[in-house]
């Protein structure tokens, strides 16, 4: 009996048998295998990272090679990642994310120990919160269904085994023997090929010149240097797999798995899956022949797959800007694109149910539509496959360097336009204190006299409050430091929340989710590795996971324009249909991260 015969109360029966197994483990009834979901398995170690860089001010963090050397430049400590003083238990986001402007240099490191991750809590979190995460998948669901095209055309059996697979899959990664250590090997492994991408790193950056002569130079090994050529070496290799046809067999693996329980076509099930592996234009390749035909619903999970996961050479990145702080996000990550494949087809088929008839639907076609669609070949050899790996993969990381540095700027220059009304006043106010500090012959804290102060709201906002809250200090009047951060952790705190991140790290989490979906991923785990650089913010390990998790996915504004064009441009008749759905895949993309951060918020302890 094939599993799609299966009687709807055999679906209900396996899906409460999932569930009922996550709201065990919610209750701390169950133990995971592997120590990485467990409370000593998140991330620790020291914060020194290349490529540690705060979005929100554009600062860098120190760099250190992935071995463990550690070259240190003097650095300016982010100085509006969040306040300092902590509100435990408050039912709401910080209205104040500005702390007052500091450094650090070759002196400080000494202290380097209070900028790790050894200072998150290391409970991953009450049952309340777990079991906020499980009905967090829920309200999700509900929110995707708030939005739908035919809210009662949605196939709630698909979408049943959808999260059950979901669910399935984060089960058997965290808690299954040899499906956990296969996915710490992969985590291993990519930690493995960085190393590799390093040798080639120094053979081109090393130095001819005294005293580094015959090395790679420590001033190089920043985020254009060391963290950018991961793109070069992971492109190359993934299409050298695919030439030897290694992903055709994962990913057709992963799609049958997906039709067999979901009852998707076969098109948008090979489409899912190779999201997992590939970008969100690479991905629709796979199926090129049936997209001019494919049903608008089968145009969304194209779009909701890609929007929800990253591609492999991207995640590298985000492993070296982090594995530092994080040393088995390597593992979280690889589980997270695994992961957000069911849960974006779950969730695009809740705002856009099939009311069509697919052309690779199994019940229509004649043999097995997966086997059948063919992967297209564009290489001679393998050697024209790595070479051919590698010249995208210079464009691409061309093209990350160049947004990121864009985005960058534009947040900084948006960012001053906002709060240069709150900063033009508190600047008044900080006279009105410096001259009261001379005046009684009181210190004025470094950096925070009018004439030396940052030119940004936060920085003379932290100056001010600081300042303001000595003993003797006059009574004056703040204006509150307004930035896109700020509104974007009101504007996201509820869904941080429904995750099940613990109410005091809301604020934060929220900033990293609207930086996400209005600039892109990168700087939003930028912003985090600035965060945990930052000696001020203290997050609970649940909080940094919660996060890995939801911020992997290509799910914001810019990425709707990379879909059109490349979808587009396979099918041309279908830019229309395209344009008119592309909002809310983006939207079902954020969701289906969101979802599967959800579960790990339920699994993780």
């Amino acid at each position: 009996m094939s599993m799609m015969s299966l009687s709807r109360g055999d679906v209900t029966l396996s899906v409460l048998v999932v569930l009922s197994w996550s709201a065990a483990i919610a209750l701390g009834l169950g133990s995971p295998h592997t120590g990485w979901a467990q409370a000593d398995a998140g991330p620790s170690a020291r914060a020194d990272t290349p490529g540690n860089t705060s979005a929100s001010n554009g600062t860098t963090g120190d760099t250190s090679t992935r071995d463990g050397t550690s070259s240190r430049a003097e650095v300016q400590a982010t100085s509006n990642s969040g306040p300092k003083e902590r509100a435990t238990g408050n039912a709401g986001p910080s209205p104040d994310a500005s702390a007052p402007p500091s450094s650090s240099s070759e002196s400080a490191s000494d202290e380097s120990d209070t900028q790790s991750l050894n200072k998150l809590k290391g409970q991953g979190g009450s049952v309340f919160n777990r079991l906020i995460s499980l009905l967090g998948i829920l309200a999700l669901i509900g929110v995707a269904w708030s939005i739908s095209e035919k809210r009662y055309d949605v196939d709630w059996e698909l979408v049943a085994w959808g999260v059950a697979l979901q669910l399935a899959f984060a089960i058997m990664i965290f808690y299954v023997p040899y499906v956990d250590d296969a996915f710490s090997l992969a985590g291993d492994a990519v930690e493995r090929l960085l190393k590799f991408t390093d040798e080639g790193s120094k053979f081109i950056f090393k130095s001819y010149a005294p005293p580094h002569q015959g090395e790679w130079a420590p001033a190089l090994k920043n985020f254009a240097f060391q963290i950018l050529p991961t793109i070069i070496f992971f492109s190359s290799l993934m299409t050298i797999l695919y030439y030897l046809g290694v992903m055709q067999w994962i990913v057709r693996r992963f799609a049958r798995l997906m039709r067999w329980t979901m009852g998707i076509s076969g098109a948008e099930s090979l489409s899912a899956s190779a999201n997992i592996f590939v970008g969100q234009t690479e991905a629709p390749l796979v199926v090129k022949p049936y997209v001019e035909e494919m049903t608008k619903s089968e145009l969304m999970v194209v779009m909701t797959g890609g929007f929800a996961t990253v591609a492999g050479g991207v995640m590298a990145i985000y492993v070296g800007m982090l594995s530092s702080q994080f040393p088995n996000i390597a593992q979280h990550l690889i589980a997270a694109s695994v992961m957000s494949a069911p849960a974006a087809v779950v969730i695009a088929k809740v705002i856009f149910p099939e009311t069509e008839t697919p052309e690779t639907l199994p019940e229509t076609e004649e043999g097995d539509a997966v086997e059948e669609i063919d992967f297209e070949t564009k290489d001679a050899n393998a050697l024209d496959a790595a070479s051919r790996g590698a010249s995208e993969g210079l464009d691409l990381a061309l093209n990350v360097g160049a947004m990121l540095l864009a985005f960058l700027a534009l947040i900084a220059m948006a960012n001053y336009l906002i709060g240069w009304p709150s900063m033009k006043w508190n600047m008044g106010v900080l006279q009105t204190l410096t001259d009261h500090y001379q005046a009684h012959g009181l210190t004025i804290p470094d950096n925070c006299t009018p004439d030396v102060v940052e030119s940004s709201a936060e920085a003379v906002h932290g100056c001010v409050t600081q300042m303001a809250g000595a003993e003797g200090a006059p009574e004056v009047t703040i204006a509150p430091a307004l930035t896109l951060q700020t509104i974007f952790g009101y504007l996201f705190w509820p869904f941080a929340w429904v995750m099940g991140v613990p109410t005091q790290d809301c604020f934060y989490i929220a900033r990293l989710l609207g930086e996400k979906m209005v600039v892109n991923e990168l700087v939003a785990y930028s912003s985090l590795a600035g965060m945990l650089n930052n000696p001020d913010i203290e997050l609970q390990r649940r909080s940094v996971i919660i996060a890995t998790y939801a911020l992997c996915g290509f799910a914001n504004f810019g990425s709707i324009g990379i879909q059109l064009g490349g979808i587009g441009g396979i099918a041309p008749s279908r830019k229309k249909e395209l344009a008119q759905i592309a909002l809310k895949a983006m939207i079902g993309g954020t969701l289906a991260a969101m979802m599967t951060a959800t579960v790990a918020g339920v699994l993780v302890h």
